[in-house]
Protein backbone atom coordinates (compact mmCIF):
# COMPACT_ATOMS: atom_id res chain seq x y z
CA UNK A 1 0.00 0.00 0.00
CA UNK A 2 1.22 3.69 -0.55
CA UNK A 3 1.51 6.54 1.32
CA UNK A 4 -0.28 9.51 0.97
CA UNK A 5 1.63 12.70 0.01
CA UNK A 6 3.29 14.75 3.35
CA UNK A 7 0.99 17.79 3.85
CA UNK A 8 1.92 20.87 2.04
CA UNK A 9 2.54 24.24 3.93
CA UNK A 10 1.79 27.45 2.55
CA UNK A 11 3.89 28.76 0.01
CA UNK A 12 6.57 25.76 -0.35
CA UNK A 13 7.21 24.26 -3.58
CA UNK A 14 5.43 20.61 -4.05
CA UNK A 15 8.43 18.12 -3.32
CA UNK A 16 10.01 16.33 -7.05
CA UNK A 17 8.16 13.76 -8.27
CA UNK A 18 4.50 14.88 -7.30
CA UNK A 19 2.69 16.95 -9.63
CA UNK A 20 2.48 17.44 -13.38
CA UNK A 21 5.36 17.09 -16.19
CA UNK A 22 9.10 18.30 -15.46
CA UNK A 23 8.88 22.32 -16.95
CA UNK A 24 9.20 22.56 -20.49
CA UNK A 25 7.05 19.49 -21.33
CA UNK A 26 4.20 20.12 -24.26
CA UNK A 27 1.35 19.10 -24.01
CA UNK A 28 -0.07 16.78 -27.14
CA UNK A 29 -2.44 19.47 -28.20
CA UNK A 30 -0.87 22.09 -27.18
CA UNK A 31 -1.42 25.40 -29.20
CA UNK A 32 2.66 25.40 -29.12
CA UNK A 33 2.50 22.01 -30.55
CA UNK A 34 4.46 23.24 -34.01
CA UNK A 35 0.99 24.55 -36.14
CA UNK A 36 2.48 27.01 -38.56
CA UNK A 37 1.31 29.30 -41.31
CA UNK A 38 1.86 28.00 -44.50
CA UNK A 39 4.57 30.06 -46.49
CA UNK A 40 3.03 28.94 -49.94
CA UNK A 41 -0.54 30.75 -48.62
CA UNK A 42 1.08 33.79 -47.59
CA UNK A 43 3.46 33.62 -50.97
CA UNK A 44 -0.57 33.24 -53.02
CA UNK A 45 -1.97 36.18 -50.72
CA UNK A 46 1.06 38.77 -51.81
CA UNK A 47 1.12 37.50 -55.24
CA UNK A 48 -2.68 37.70 -54.96
CA UNK A 49 -2.40 41.37 -54.39
CA UNK A 50 0.15 42.05 -56.83
CA UNK A 51 -2.59 41.32 -59.44
CA UNK A 52 -2.70 45.13 -60.89
CA UNK A 53 0.99 44.44 -62.50
CA UNK A 54 0.41 41.95 -65.15
CA UNK A 55 -1.51 38.57 -65.70
CA UNK A 56 1.19 36.86 -64.37
CA UNK A 57 1.25 37.29 -60.99
CA UNK A 58 -2.37 36.40 -61.14
CA UNK A 59 -1.36 33.25 -62.44
CA UNK A 60 1.63 32.72 -59.91
CA UNK A 61 -1.22 33.43 -56.82
CA UNK A 62 -3.56 30.73 -58.55
CA UNK A 63 -0.78 28.21 -58.25
CA UNK A 64 0.86 28.48 -55.22
CA UNK A 65 -2.80 28.70 -53.60
CA UNK A 66 -3.57 25.15 -54.79
CA UNK A 67 -0.26 24.26 -54.03
CA UNK A 68 -0.63 25.31 -50.51
CA UNK A 69 -3.75 24.27 -50.18
CA UNK A 70 -2.76 20.92 -50.97
CA UNK A 71 -0.02 20.92 -48.51
CA UNK A 72 -2.15 22.07 -45.81
CA UNK A 73 -4.48 19.51 -46.10
CA UNK A 74 -1.85 16.97 -46.29
CA UNK A 75 0.01 18.04 -43.23
CA UNK A 76 -2.40 16.29 -40.59
CA UNK A 77 -2.91 19.80 -39.05
CA UNK A 78 0.10 21.18 -38.54
CA UNK A 79 -0.15 23.64 -41.21
CA UNK A 80 -2.41 26.54 -41.08
CA UNK A 81 -3.36 29.18 -43.47
CA UNK A 82 -6.68 27.71 -45.90
CA UNK A 83 -7.94 31.49 -45.65
CA UNK A 84 -5.04 32.97 -46.77
CA UNK A 85 -4.50 30.21 -50.09
CA UNK A 86 -8.11 30.72 -50.55
CA UNK A 87 -8.25 34.37 -50.49
CA UNK A 88 -4.64 34.38 -52.77
CA UNK A 89 -6.32 31.99 -55.36
CA UNK A 90 -9.91 34.51 -55.45
CA UNK A 91 -7.60 37.86 -55.86
CA UNK A 92 -5.40 35.91 -58.68
CA UNK A 93 -8.38 34.92 -60.49
CA UNK A 94 -10.12 38.62 -60.05
CA UNK A 95 -6.99 40.00 -61.49
CA UNK A 96 -6.58 37.72 -64.51
CA UNK A 97 -10.54 38.97 -64.97
CA UNK A 98 -9.79 42.78 -64.55
CA UNK A 99 -6.76 42.31 -66.70
CA UNK A 100 -9.04 40.51 -68.75
CA UNK A 101 -11.55 43.16 -69.27
CA UNK A 102 -9.10 45.69 -70.04
CA UNK A 103 -7.83 44.58 -73.09
CA UNK A 104 -10.93 43.92 -74.13
CA UNK A 105 -12.01 47.45 -73.75
CA UNK A 106 -8.73 48.51 -74.94
CA UNK A 107 -9.41 46.59 -78.37
CA UNK A 108 -13.03 47.66 -78.74
CA UNK A 109 -11.75 51.35 -78.25
CA UNK A 110 -8.75 51.16 -80.95
CA UNK A 111 -10.74 49.17 -83.41
CA UNK A 112 -13.61 51.91 -83.28
CA UNK A 113 -11.47 54.66 -84.21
Amino acid sequence: MTQPPPPQSPGVPAAPGWGGPPPGTIYPGSPTAGVRTSGLAIASLVTGLLFWACVVPGIVAIVLGHVALESIDDSGGTKSGRGLAITGIVLGWVGIGIVGLLVVWWFITVLTI
